[in-house]
């Protein structure tokens, strides 16, 4: 009997089997090529330009067009923004223009992304009424995401209630 139990002992002291060894490097390979194949690489030619640094597209230094609490109406002092980026428009028939909406987060999300595209739509549908090209404009709504200053504060809400205009080649 002790025979058989030191042929068993010498039987499972060999080691671990290369196989033990290569199966998990093989997975962490599979995992990785994977994970860089299904993840998109940004274009670096339609990455949005903030209409602040547009010196190359001739067009205005825009920034954000800010707006009341739970309003989508533009100011004057908005339309005057809008206008001249309008005529700057017509001016590069090649440059487009993104309209990113958003609100403070004052109110629920769901009326706040509501909100938030209806700004965007109120932007572009202001800037088509002063002849620039639906083709140009792309917009979307975000609603309280991505806020430009702290919700804390009165000067902050007003900040955060905006639609960014973002110039693209």
């Amino acid at each position: 009997m002790a025979d058989r139990i030191k042929v068993y002992e010498e039987k499972t002291r060999k080691g671990v089997p290369v196989w033990a060894w290569l199966l998990p490097l093989l997975l962490l390979a599979l995992l990785a090529l994977l994970f860089l194949r299904h993840r998109p690489a940004a274009p670096a030619t339609d990455a949005a330009v903030p209409a602040t640094a547009t010196a190359a597209t001739g067009l205005p230094s825009l920034g954000a067009v800010h707006f009341e609490t739970d309003q989508a109406t533009l100011t004057p002092d908005d339309q005057a923004t809008l206008d001249r980026a309008a005529e700057a428009m017509k001016g590069n028939p090649n440059v487009r223009l993104r309209l990113e909406g958003y609100t403070d987060s004052t109110g629920s999300d769901t009326h706040n992304l509501s909100l938030s595209q209806q700004r965007a739509l109120a932007v572009g549908t202001y800037l088509k009424g002063k002849g620039v090209d639906t083709s140009h404009l792309s917009g979307e709504g975000f609603g309280p995401a991505n806020p430009a200053d702290t919700n804390s504060t009165a000067a902050g809400k007003a900040d955060n209630r905006r639609v960014e205009l973002y110039t693209q080649p």
